[in-house]
């Protein structure tokens, strides 16, 4: 293709532009438009996280982050993911509100119980929790209740 066939396009798009007839648009079109522009702003959601946003913050225990999705205040919940590095422990602790824990990732184990990718669990609140470890590392998601990772 010729160069000149590029510097002469703007100039045919626009003669074909003007040689059209306009045609009104039909009617309700606009308030149909402006119905679906009203619908998104109520199914917007109360959070949105890309994969690629959001921090990865480390907590005391080395080898294990968080990443926060949402808290909702009023329910007192933390919907993260937990992300613990091959070989790492997490130590013994009580529960102050359900926790409900999906395996995304890897291995999760206690005693001789042991999760992999795709398997959930429910911790009841005031239930305690024996100290957590991972042969492989894991991604996991939690929703916590009692705000327990909030300040993590």
């Amino acid at each position: 293709m010729s160069d000149e066939l590029f510097t002469e396009l703007p100039e045919a798009l626009r003669l074909l532009a003007e040689s059209l007839t306009p045609v009104a648009p039909p009617v309700g079109l606009k308030e149909r438009l402006m119905s679906r522009v009203a619908q998104f702003e109520h199914l917007k959601p109360a959070a949105d996280i890309r994969r690629d946003e959001g921090a990865w913050v480390a907590t005391e225990v080395p080898g294990i982050a968080i990443k926060a999705l949402f808290t909702d205040t009023h329910k007192r919940t933390a919907t993260l993911l937990m992300r613990m590095d091959p070989g790492v422990r997490y130590p013994a602790h009580n529960h102050h509100g359900a926790e409900q824990c999906l395996v995304l990732k890897g291995d999760v184990r206690w005693g001789d119980l042991v999760y992999e990718e795709g398997d959930f669990l429910v911790m009841g609140k005031g239930s305690h929790h024996p100290e957590i470890t991972t042969v492989h590392g894991n991604l996991l998601l939690l929703v916590s209740g009692g705000m327990e990772f909030v300040h993590a």
